[in-house]
């Protein structure tokens, strides 16, 4: 395997940026002293802060929302794969709830939902509809989209406000059988 080139060193640190700074907080001399590298190489790169940020977004929801690999999940009825799914959504959003915020930003604190977002989630909702039909969820197709448009939100509002769940409710996320739990009980509610 060959060493990490300079951009993708660049990626990296600005997504440890965002995750650590929030996406307004995150400056691009952070950017390059998390990366290892001056501030010429971030400009010679990305041409601006903007483009590195829109970049690093583009990549973290592309890996969020790869249908190819959420495919791979097990489960072979549509329920199993889907909190499979869910399941491994959650824990990423775990790993990276700053990424996730940012994602959520403008929507939350804008009050807009842009379209890299909003394009990403139809289409995860759409990919998932699709899977859960071939795998024979018994609900029609407006109750099926339904669904997984809850499930889907339920679980981000999971990620975004985890003292919430955790001060209120006793959900704690940071332990895997807890975030199983709360899955499980989601999607069974909710296919039935």
């Amino acid at each position: 395997m060959g060493s990490v080139s300079a951009e993708e060193k660049i990626i990296t640190a600005a997504v440890e940026c965002i995750e650590k700074y929030g996406i307004k907080g995150t400056t691009v001399r952070q950017i390059a002293e998390q990366a290892g590298v001056n501030i010429a190489a971030v400009n010679y790169y990305f041409r601006s802060k903007d483009a590195l940020i829109e970049r690093c977004m583009q990549q973290t929801l592309h890996n969020a929302f790869d249908w190819e690999d959420l495919k791979q999940l097990p489960g072979d009825s549509a329920a199993e794969h889907c909190k499979a799914i869910f399941n491994h959504l959650l824990e990423g959003g775990m790993n990276y709830p700053g990424i996730t915020r940012a994602h959520f930003y403008d929507l939350l604190v804008e009050g807009k939902y842009t379209p890299p977002l909003s394009t990403a989630i139809d289409g995860f909702i759409e990919n998932l509809m699709t899977d859960m039909k071939l795998k024979g969820a018994p609900l029609s197709d407006t109750e099926l989209y339904l669904a997984c448009a809850q499930i889907t939100y339920a679980v981000f509002m999971f990620i975004l406000t985890p003292q919430l769940f955790d001060e209120k409710y006793g959900l704690n996320l940071q332990d895997t059988n807890t975030r199983r739990l709360y899955v499980n009980r989601l999607i069974d509610r909710l296919l039935k």
